[in-house]
């Protein structure tokens, strides 16, 4: 009993790695990950950008790092380009990672978590909405630094500044702001 289950143990092993290891192939070309952990151990994660910069040198501009997930690494402004304007439908969207779905009441829904056709229309929409509150606008542009000169010069007069209250400064900043973003008109 104990070797059949030696044995059934040793072939899950063995299949889960073969699988692991052919899931890697699809992949661009780059450090061969370990099962479960990826390149964890072979990557400092507080130098990533050194780290990467030295893979780049073997594996070329554009290399899979797995931590432990697949991360596809693109390091030249060229292939930046090319993915994102020739190539941008194949590189939109997001990973379907687990605190993300954990809060996701509806797939591809709301505004965090919508992608695809969903976030296009959502995008589009909110940006004519905003348009028609006046973003862009130099009028609202010139109020929003005169509040924040404003509110600089009340923190500049405090005297005590171990304990600055910035509770009430921040409420009349936004009671200022907040109508010119509703009306787009100003109130002073």
């Amino acid at each position: 009993m104990f070797a059949l289950l030696i044995a059934l143990l040793t072939i899950s092993v063995a299949s889960y790695v073969w699988l692991f290891y052919r899931h890697v192939k699809r992949f661009p070309k780059g450090p061969t990950p370990l099962p479960i952990i990826g390149n964890l151990l072979s990557i400092n994660l507080r130098k990533l950008h050194e780290d990467f910069d030295r893979i780049s040198k073997d594996y070329g501009d554009i290399f899979t790092v797995w931590l432990p997930r697949p991360c596809v690494v693109v390091m030249n402004h060229e292939s930046i380009k090319e993915a994102f304007t020739k190539k941008g439908d194949d590189f939109s969207g997001r990973m379907g990672l687990f605190p993300d779905t954990l809060f996701q009441n509806v797939e591809n829904g709301g505004i965090i978590f919508s992608q695809g056709e969903n976030w296009k229309e959502q995008r589009r929409t909110s940006l004519h909405i905003l348009r028609d509150f006046g973003m862009g606008k130099n009028k609202m542009e010139e109020q929003v630094c005169l509040s924040a000169q404003e509110f600089l010069a009340y923190l500049n007069a405090v005297e005590d500044k171990s304990e600055i209250d910035l509770r009430k400064p921040i409420q009349v900043g936004g009671s200022i702001l907040l109508p010119l973003l509703m009306t787009a008109e100003e109130n002073s």
